[in-house]
């Protein structure tokens, strides 16, 4: 379990993608939250720094960006809770051979907002779902079949990398949204995209301090998976923030230990 609170996005995503490439190396699975200095917006593995996104714009509006190594859409970060995590997929219930989907893999996060008191489900399941599902580069600007909803308001992204029997995800659980900056940067962001989108603060009237939203969100990934955590450090001598694993704990309900 690591919990590296606020950074760049270019070390947010850096440490992301050392943390899969050190599962690779030692088979121990990880879960992380972090969250972000400045607002930021990551692009996908299939787009473009130049095309899809103007540097320039970025850095006279105040707004960081990083490429991450996962699928999807452009995504703006601000005021949120960030997850990542990687394991095997017998981890998660998904059997070597066969594919499973998003839906059962982000059912911590339903486990999570419920545990707020809100009523979340996914995409697929609302009735315009096929009227808001055209492709976007901008991320919150289209509905995906699991992306999940709040009030009929996409919450968040989240974003999946696969290698072998490995699984990476990652994803944001938005506290608060000044879509200002990101306005200033994206030509393809929607005008009305703060009608489109929800966050926690629009949601509840009294939201949870951070680390109480962390420590929420921990315990939903736990009980969905049947895991225990042992903490982790992350070497402050590695400019790289190379991941150091705790020794993996002995689960004695059968789950995975993190």
């Amino acid at each position: 379990m690591i919990r590296s609170g606020p950074a760049s996005a270019v070390l947010n995503m850096s440490t992301d993608e050392q943390m899969f490439r050190q599962y690779l190396r030692d088979g121990i699975p990880a879960f992380r939250v972090y969250s972000w200095k400045t607002p930021s917006l990551t692009y996908g593995v299939s787009q473009e720094e130049g095309r899809d996104l103007d540097p320039g714009r970025c850095r006279a509006a105040g707004v960081e960006i990083a490429g991450r190594m996962t699928g999807g859409g452009i995504l703006f970060h601000d005021n949120e809770v960030t997850y990542s995590f990687v394991c095997a997929k017998e981890d998660i219930g998904e059997p070597s051979g066969l594919f499973v989907s998003y839906r059962k893999i982000c059912a911590f996060l339903l486990r999570f907002y419920a545990s707020l008191g809100l009523q979340a489900s996914f995409a697929s399941e609302s009735k315009d779902f096929y009227l808001r599902s055209a492709p976007s580069v901008f991320c919150s600007a289209s509905h995906e079949k699991y992306d999940i909803l709040i009030n009929g308001k996409k919450i968040g992204g989240n974003a999946q990398k696969r290698a072998r029997q490995a699984i990476f995800q990652h994803g944001s659980i938005p506290i608060s949204i000044d879509w200002k900056p990101a306005l200033k940067c994206l030509d393809a962001l929607p005008a009305d995209i703060a009608l489109r989108v929800t966050t926690l603060s629009q949601e509840m009237k009294v939201v949870p301090e951070k680390n109480i939203l962390e420590q929420s969100l921990i315990a939903a990934f736990r009980q969905e998976f049947n895991v225990l955590f042992a903490d982790a450090l992350l070497n402050p001598l590695r400019q790289e923030f190379n991941v150091l694993f705790a020794d993996a704990l002995l689960n004695p309900l059968g789950g995975i230990a993190l």
